[in-house]
């Protein structure tokens, strides 16, 4: 779920006076998509590192494993679920023995706040951040990061990273309205979002009521006056709202109800194939996609840890750890379910879409009765 920026702002505000300082806030609105990442970097920010971009992932490894073991450990501040750690996380370790990662786990509006807090009271406590986009350019706006360029970044999407390298996403995850096969009335063909507008499904749907980010898409995608009128209309059918997507699967796949909004793909693709229950998912045109992005703090405390660790999460060794639980690896490469995304075009969130969030905020909370 996400916050309101201004929300986040009153929180840096109130922190700041308590401080004694004052806090710089990000900037107004965000440039065209092509070159958001640019404007999305604080003007301070270090050099990128540019000696990785001339060697390869393992020789980018191979120099920052030998620099990091005096270090012992990186700092990751993260909103990848337990689970999910508990899978990829071990997998650096082995390959690199001496090297623990310490990883404090938390939804990207409590990183912000954590953030913020050591901020401004003088604390460097993380070296990497690996969260949703929106947050990380919070952060970047706030010079809290540098630039780094892993090596493995033309193995990415451009949409992706960062072109002046400010970020670059480790994993993604595609939001599609789930089903319960074993519900939904025999003969009801869903294809579109619209199509989730049939009163047949009145009482029938859930919503995320934090997924604020699927309207602004809408908006980009079929234009302001088409999304609002898709939003009235799935808002009509009384959906339920809900807080938190992988409950909401959970309950989608027990029957509570029969179609969602909005479901994090590889949960949806986990329940079908792995715990053999009767999901399925709506193949939209396109897949509305969410970056998960990752950046190196300005002042880390263990340096070559976390660049070692960048480096490996975007590696073809990492990606693949990220794909064997299910989840979708930023590279597109080596995904244990294809099925998510092999049908239409992406669309990606983007930095772009956070200069119209709060408004956007505004009318999806008045429209689905949201306090």
């Amino acid at each position: 779920m996400r916050r309101s920026f201004v929300t986040i702002l009153a929180i840096l505000a109130t922190l700041a006076s308590a401080c004694g300082g004052s806090a710089s806030a990000p900037a107004a609105s965000a440039a065209p998509k092509a070159s958001v990442a640019a404007s999305a970097a604080p003007a301070a920010s270090a050099a990128p590192a540019t000696a990785a971009a001339k060697e390869t992932a393992d020789q980018a490894m191979a120099r920052l494993y030998e620099a990091a073991k005096p270090e012992g450990k990186v700092l990751l501040y993260s909103s990848l679920n337990t689970d999910d750690a508990k899978k990829i996380l071990p997998v650096f370790e082995a390959k690199f023995p001496g090297i623990k990662v310490q990883h404090t786990r938390a939804s990207g509006e409590a990183l912000i706040q954590k953030i913020v807090t050591e901020k401004k009271a003088g604390q460097d406590l993380f070296d990497v951040v690996e969260t949703n986009l929106f947050e990380i350019k919070f952060i970047m706006d706030q010079g809290y990061t540098q630039k780094y360029a892993v090596a493995s970044a033309g193995d990415f999407p451009a949409d992706v990273r960062s072109p002046n390298d400010s970020y670059v996403a480790g994993r993604l995850n595609n939001d599609l309205p789930g089903i319960n096969t074993a519900k939904l009335p025999p003969g009801t063909v869903i294809k579109t979002w619209r199509d989730l507008c049939d009163k047949k499904f009145e009482g029938h749907l859930a919503v995320e009521q934090g997924d604020v980010v699927i309207y602004s898409a809408f908006k980009k995608i079929f234009g302001e006056a088409e999304a609002q009128s898709l939003l009235k209309c799935l808002a009509a059918n009384k959906p339920s709202l809900r807080s938190g997507h992988t409950e909401m699967a959970n309950l989608l796949a027990a029957g509570e109800f029969w179609v969602t909004l909005a479901s994090n793909g590889h949960r949806l693709a986990q329940l079908r194939n792995d715990d053999k229950q009767p999901i399925d998912w709506v193949r939209t045109d396109p897949v509305i996609t969410d970056v998960q992005g990752m950046v190196l703090a300005n002042k880390p405390k263990n340096p070559n840890a976390a660049k070692l660790f960048m480096e490996w999460f975007t590696s073809p060794g990492g990606q693949t750890a990220i794909a064997a639980t299910g989840r979708v690896p930023a590279s597109g490469k080596g995904a244990k379910f294809p099925e998510l995304f092999n049908f239409a075009k992406a669309f990606y969130i983007s930095t772009d879409l956070a200069a119209s969030f709060d408004k956007d905020a505004e009318f999806w909370r008045s429209t689905f009765g949201i306090k």
